[in-house]
């Protein structure tokens, strides 16, 4: 090859070279783009997540330390991210914390145990029992959870720690035995198991006590001392109608409120059960009644055509069921009457906007007008749970009544949180 077509040859290879090295170089710029516009999305999106949560959780918990805890979470535990715990880690958030959060470095994989790793890590100098960082998930009662539990992470007696600032009365022995309950055991529903059993009532009443309002809600010392004579009371009547548990609380809560004084000392059940009948049938024949309207819950209504039923003659029955919130205390009073139950006493919770009340109805042209009152609902507005429900005379619901409401409640996004009792 002449020196003229080794030249050639040479600037040949060199402009190939050049053209690789652009096109390295173009690819490497649009790389840098995509890298840099995925990085951007990413952040986007981070920041809706952030703001969809915060969203979520109740506007006097919301805080800086909330805020720097969810940006360490979507780095090292995106899947906390889920609303349920951000709203507990809301009520962590703003504890004392004993180490920094950035400091934290994640165990385990679930939800449940990255949740845990990251409470010890903010909160504990000890282990402690698993079932207290259940308390921070009860949003009826976390506020007053959060101080205890963090006394108590960090070395201080249990029953010291309960004896000085908690109200619901626990001894020694009640502190241990609530300290060995199990991780997946809701903690107020952990505490007035122990309560329960102390006094010396049995698991049955225990089932029916726990479903209403008066075992979900922790209140002051002076109502957790006079609950607690209740139960005491309960257990030495022995035998008693679980399906009369609830009624017979809300009439001794009608009774505390006209009369702070009353108590339970030498009361005989047979009494107690004739006054709370005589109650609740006076409640029912009430014959003036305010003529208030409701506020709507902001829940659907619901008709539900596609239930058919066998008659022992072999016809099938076609069966229309409904669930329609009650919005006036005429409608509840009426619901009350024709159920044979206290529903109209719950008006000043439903005013203040606490609970909506739901009535169940089935038509099927049956009997004089074809349509038949099943059950009536309590609806815990705040928290989107049903909490009680219950048939005429306080029965329990039916197979059939459970699936109406089961697929009503997924309609509405709501939880299950009755045993069947109102």
């Amino acid at each position: 090859m002449n020196r003229k077509d080794r030249e050639a040859s040479r600037k040949y290879f060199e402009t190939l070279r050049q053209q690789r090295i652009a096109e390295d170089a173009k690819r490497a710029e649009l790389e840098k783009r995509r890298e840099a516009g995925l990085q951007a999305a990413l952040a986007r999106k981070a920041e809706r997540t952030h703001t969809s949560v915060l969203g979520r959780v109740p506007t006097a918990l919301r805080s800086g330390k909330l805020d720097q805890l969810l940006t360490v979470l979507e780095d090292k535990a995106p899947k906390l991210l889920e609303p349920t715990y951000v709203t507990a880690l809301s009520f962590v958030a703003n504890l004392t914390p004993v180490r920094p959060i950035e400091a934290w470095e994640p165990r385990g994989k679930g939800r449940e145990t990255l949740y845990r790793s990251l409470c010890e890590h903010l909160l504990a100098l000890y282990p402690i029992p698993a079932v207290f960082w259940n308390a921070f998930f009860d949003t009826d009662n976390a506020l007053l959870y959060a101080p205890l539990v963090a006394d108590v992470a960090t070395g201080k007696s249990f029953y010291q720690c309960a004896k000085s600032a908690f109200p619901v009365p626990l001894t020694r022995a009640m502190c241990h035995e609530l300290s060995q309950t199990s991780a997946d055991c809701k903690l107020t529903e952990a505490l007035r198991r122990v309560q329960a059993k102390a006094a010396g009532t049995s698991a049955r009443f225990f089932a029916a006590w726990k479903a209403t309002r008066y075992a979900r809600r922790i209140g002051t010392k002076d109502d957790e001392a006079f609950w607690q004579t209740v139960l005491s009371w309960f257990g030495k009547i022995g035998m008693f109608d679980p399906n009369q548990v609830g009624p017979l609380f809300d009439y001794i809560d009608h009774r505390r409120h006209e009369d702070p004084s009353f108590s339970m000392k030498g009361r005989s059940a047979l009494a107690m059960v004739r006054a709370m009948r005589e109650w609740h049938g006076n409640l029912t024949k009430v014959k003036s009644v305010k003529a208030t309207i409701f506020t709507k819950s902001g829940l659907r209504d619901a008709a539900f055509s596609d239930y058919t039923r066998k008659e022992s003659s072999g016809a099938t029955v076609h069966e229309r069921w409904r669930v329609g919130e009650l919005l006036t205390a005429h409608a509840l009073f009426e619901e009350g009457r024709r159920m044979g139950h206290c529903v109209y006493s719950y008006a000043p919770r439903i005013e203040r906007g606490e609970i909506s009340i739901w009535s169940v109805t089935m038509e099927d042209g049956k009997g004089d007008t074809g349509n038949w009152a099943m059950v009536t609902l309590e609806v815990q507005n705040g928290s989107k749970a049903i909490v009680q429900a219950r048939g005429r005379f306080n029965r329990p619901t039916t197979h059939r009544e459970d699936q109406v409401i089961l697929r009503w409640a997924g309609m509405n996004n709501l939880v299950l949180q009755t045993a069947s009792r109102w």
